[in-house]
Protein backbone atom coordinates (compact mmCIF):
# COMPACT_ATOMS: atom_id res chain seq x y z
CA UNK A 1 0.00 0.00 0.00
CA UNK A 2 2.79 2.45 0.86
CA UNK A 3 4.44 1.82 -2.49
CA UNK A 4 1.11 2.64 -4.16
CA UNK A 5 0.96 5.89 -2.18
CA UNK A 6 4.47 6.81 -3.32
CA UNK A 7 3.50 6.13 -6.93
CA UNK A 8 0.34 8.21 -6.52
CA UNK A 9 2.38 11.13 -5.17
CA UNK A 10 4.79 10.85 -8.09
CA UNK A 11 1.94 10.97 -10.60
CA UNK A 12 0.59 14.04 -8.81
CA UNK A 13 3.78 16.10 -8.88
CA UNK A 14 5.72 14.75 -11.86
CA UNK A 15 4.83 17.65 -14.15
CA UNK A 16 5.80 20.28 -11.57
CA UNK A 17 8.89 18.28 -10.61
CA UNK A 18 9.88 18.32 -14.26
CA UNK A 19 9.36 22.09 -14.44
CA UNK A 20 11.47 22.57 -11.31
CA UNK A 21 14.18 20.30 -12.76
CA UNK A 22 14.31 22.30 -15.99
CA UNK A 23 14.48 25.53 -13.97
CA UNK A 24 17.42 24.24 -11.92
CA UNK A 25 19.30 22.94 -14.94
CA UNK A 26 18.69 26.25 -16.74
CA UNK A 27 20.23 28.24 -13.88
CA UNK A 28 23.37 26.12 -13.91
CA UNK A 29 23.64 26.32 -17.68
CA UNK A 30 23.54 30.09 -17.23
CA UNK A 31 26.24 29.82 -14.54
CA UNK A 32 28.50 27.90 -16.93
CA UNK A 33 27.93 30.37 -19.78
CA UNK A 34 28.41 33.33 -17.45
CA UNK A 35 31.72 32.03 -16.07
CA UNK A 36 32.99 31.12 -19.53
CA UNK A 37 32.13 34.61 -20.76
CA UNK A 38 33.79 36.14 -17.71
CA UNK A 39 37.02 34.28 -18.40
CA UNK A 40 37.02 35.48 -22.00
CA UNK A 41 36.74 39.18 -21.15
CA UNK A 42 38.85 39.23 -17.96
CA UNK A 43 42.27 37.92 -17.05
CA UNK A 44 42.10 34.70 -15.05
CA UNK A 45 44.27 36.27 -12.35
CA UNK A 46 41.71 39.03 -11.80
CA UNK A 47 38.80 36.58 -11.57
CA UNK A 48 40.69 34.36 -9.14
CA UNK A 49 41.59 37.42 -7.08
CA UNK A 50 37.92 38.43 -6.93
CA UNK A 51 36.89 34.90 -5.95
CA UNK A 52 39.57 33.97 -3.41
CA UNK A 53 40.73 37.32 -2.02
CA UNK A 54 37.73 39.63 -2.22
CA UNK A 55 35.26 36.79 -1.66
CA UNK A 56 33.02 37.29 -4.70
CA UNK A 57 30.49 34.47 -4.98
CA UNK A 58 30.00 34.03 -8.71
CA UNK A 59 27.25 31.49 -8.07
CA UNK A 60 25.32 33.57 -5.52
CA UNK A 61 22.20 33.78 -7.70
CA UNK A 62 21.51 30.09 -6.99
CA UNK A 63 20.89 30.96 -3.32
CA UNK A 64 17.14 30.63 -3.43
CA UNK A 65 16.89 28.15 -6.30
CA UNK A 66 16.10 25.07 -4.21
CA UNK A 67 13.81 27.09 -1.94
CA UNK A 68 11.69 27.89 -5.01
CA UNK A 69 11.86 24.21 -5.97
CA UNK A 70 10.65 23.11 -2.53
CA UNK A 71 7.73 25.55 -2.61
CA UNK A 72 6.72 24.46 -6.12
CA UNK A 73 6.70 20.76 -5.26
CA UNK A 74 5.04 21.24 -1.86
CA UNK A 75 2.30 23.46 -3.26
CA UNK A 76 1.70 21.17 -6.23
CA UNK A 77 1.48 18.12 -3.98
CA UNK A 78 -0.88 19.36 -1.27
CA UNK A 79 -2.74 22.53 -2.32
CA UNK A 80 -5.06 20.87 -4.91
CA UNK A 81 -5.72 18.02 -2.47
CA UNK A 82 -6.82 20.42 0.27
CA UNK A 83 -8.83 22.75 -1.96
CA UNK A 84 -10.72 19.87 -3.54
CA UNK A 85 -10.98 18.00 -0.21
CA UNK A 86 -9.46 14.95 -1.87
CA UNK A 87 -6.97 14.59 0.96
CA UNK A 88 -9.77 13.34 3.21
CA UNK A 89 -10.19 10.30 0.96
CA UNK A 90 -6.49 9.49 1.29
CA UNK A 91 -6.77 9.60 5.07
CA UNK A 92 -9.35 6.79 4.93
CA UNK A 93 -7.19 4.37 2.97
CA UNK A 94 -6.51 0.97 4.64
CA UNK A 95 -3.27 2.22 6.17
CA UNK A 96 -2.58 4.14 9.36
CA UNK A 97 -3.25 7.87 8.71
CA UNK A 98 0.04 8.93 10.31
CA UNK A 99 1.97 6.51 8.12
CA UNK A 100 0.14 7.72 5.03
CA UNK A 101 0.88 11.39 5.77
CA UNK A 102 4.54 10.72 6.50
CA UNK A 103 4.81 8.63 3.34
CA UNK A 104 3.41 11.51 1.26
CA UNK A 105 5.80 13.98 2.86
CA UNK A 106 8.81 11.71 2.42
CA UNK A 107 7.90 11.28 -1.26
CA UNK A 108 7.98 15.04 -1.73
CA UNK A 109 11.18 15.34 0.27
CA UNK A 110 12.79 12.73 -1.96
CA UNK A 111 11.80 14.71 -5.04
CA UNK A 112 13.38 17.90 -3.68
CA UNK A 113 16.47 16.02 -2.47
CA UNK A 114 17.10 14.48 -5.90
CA UNK A 115 17.11 17.91 -7.51
CA UNK A 116 19.28 19.23 -4.67
CA UNK A 117 21.86 16.49 -5.23
CA UNK A 118 21.85 17.25 -8.94
CA UNK A 119 22.39 20.94 -8.13
CA UNK A 120 25.35 20.04 -5.92
CA UNK A 121 26.85 17.90 -8.69
CA UNK A 122 26.40 20.60 -11.33
CA UNK A 123 27.83 23.30 -9.06
CA UNK A 124 30.92 21.24 -8.23
CA UNK A 125 31.46 20.24 -11.87
CA UNK A 126 31.11 23.77 -13.24
CA UNK A 127 33.28 25.44 -10.61
CA UNK A 128 35.92 22.72 -11.04
CA UNK A 129 35.95 23.51 -14.77
CA UNK A 130 37.20 27.06 -14.11
CA UNK A 131 38.84 26.91 -10.68
CA UNK A 132 41.08 24.49 -8.77
CA UNK A 133 39.53 21.52 -6.98
CA UNK A 134 39.76 23.38 -3.67
CA UNK A 135 37.60 26.13 -5.13
CA UNK A 136 34.94 23.62 -6.19
CA UNK A 137 34.94 22.00 -2.76
CA UNK A 138 34.63 25.41 -1.13
CA UNK A 139 31.70 26.29 -3.40
CA UNK A 140 29.94 23.08 -2.41
CA UNK A 141 30.40 23.76 1.30
CA UNK A 142 29.25 27.37 0.84
CA UNK A 143 26.10 26.31 -1.02
CA UNK A 144 25.21 23.44 1.33
CA UNK A 145 22.92 25.51 3.62
CA UNK A 146 21.18 26.94 0.53
CA UNK A 147 20.56 23.43 -0.75
CA UNK A 148 19.32 22.20 2.63
CA UNK A 149 16.95 25.17 2.84
CA UNK A 150 15.03 23.66 -0.07
CA UNK A 151 13.98 20.77 2.16
CA UNK A 152 12.84 23.23 4.83
CA UNK A 153 10.89 25.21 2.24
CA UNK A 154 9.13 22.05 1.10
CA UNK A 155 8.26 20.98 4.65
CA UNK A 156 7.02 24.46 5.54
CA UNK A 157 4.85 24.53 2.42
CA UNK A 158 3.43 21.08 3.14
CA UNK A 159 2.72 21.97 6.76
CA UNK A 160 0.98 25.21 5.77
CA UNK A 161 -1.05 23.60 2.99
CA UNK A 162 -2.37 20.80 5.21
CA UNK A 163 -3.42 23.13 8.04
CA UNK A 164 -7.22 23.61 7.88
CA UNK A 165 -7.33 26.90 9.79
CA UNK A 166 -6.24 30.12 8.08
CA UNK A 167 -4.84 31.70 11.25
CA UNK A 168 -2.55 28.75 11.85
CA UNK A 169 -1.40 28.85 8.24
CA UNK A 170 0.11 32.29 8.88
CA UNK A 171 1.78 31.00 12.03
CA UNK A 172 3.34 28.10 10.15
CA UNK A 173 4.47 30.40 7.36
CA UNK A 174 6.18 32.62 9.92
CA UNK A 175 7.87 29.64 11.59
CA UNK A 176 9.05 28.24 8.25
CA UNK A 177 10.30 31.67 7.20
CA UNK A 178 12.23 31.96 10.46
CA UNK A 179 13.91 28.62 9.89
CA UNK A 180 14.79 29.57 6.32
CA UNK A 181 16.30 32.80 7.61
CA UNK A 182 18.72 30.73 9.70
CA UNK A 183 20.29 29.30 6.55
CA UNK A 184 21.04 32.67 4.97
CA UNK A 185 23.16 34.38 7.60
CA UNK A 186 26.40 35.62 6.11
CA UNK A 187 27.60 36.06 2.55
CA UNK A 188 31.11 34.68 2.91
CA UNK A 189 32.67 31.40 1.88
CA UNK A 190 31.84 28.35 4.04
CA UNK A 191 29.96 30.39 6.65
CA UNK A 192 28.18 27.30 8.03
CA UNK A 193 31.07 24.84 8.11
CA UNK A 194 30.74 24.25 11.86
CA UNK A 195 27.18 25.40 12.45
CA UNK A 196 24.95 23.86 9.78
CA UNK A 197 24.14 20.69 11.74
CA UNK A 198 22.30 22.57 14.50
CA UNK A 199 19.57 24.28 12.43
CA UNK A 200 19.48 21.24 10.13
CA UNK A 201 18.65 18.86 12.96
CA UNK A 202 16.09 21.21 14.51
CA UNK A 203 14.36 21.81 11.18
CA UNK A 204 13.79 18.08 10.77
CA UNK A 205 11.10 18.45 13.44
CA UNK A 206 8.94 19.71 10.58
CA UNK A 207 8.59 16.09 9.39
CA UNK A 208 6.59 14.73 12.37
CA UNK A 209 4.84 18.08 12.83
CA UNK A 210 2.78 17.57 9.65
CA UNK A 211 0.84 14.84 11.46
CA UNK A 212 -0.95 17.39 13.68
CA UNK A 213 -2.66 19.52 10.96
CA UNK A 214 -3.53 16.34 9.07
CA UNK A 215 -5.18 14.98 12.22
CA UNK A 216 -7.16 18.20 12.72
CA UNK A 217 -8.24 18.16 9.10
CA UNK A 218 -9.41 14.57 9.34
CA UNK A 219 -11.32 15.12 12.58
CA UNK A 220 -12.41 18.72 11.96
CA UNK A 221 -11.00 19.76 15.33
CA UNK A 222 -9.56 23.17 16.23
Amino acid sequence: MLSSILYKEWLKVRLFWGVALVLNIGVFVYLFVDLRHLFTIEHAEMIWYQAFKIGTLHYAYMKYLLVITGVIIGAAQFTPEMIGHRFRLSLHLPVRPNSMVLCCVLAGLLGVAVIGMLDAFMLYTIIARFFPREGAESALLTALPWLFSGLVAYLGTALTAMEPRLSRKFVYLAIAGGFLWLFYQGNDYETYNWALWKPALISMLFIPSVILPAYRYRNRSS
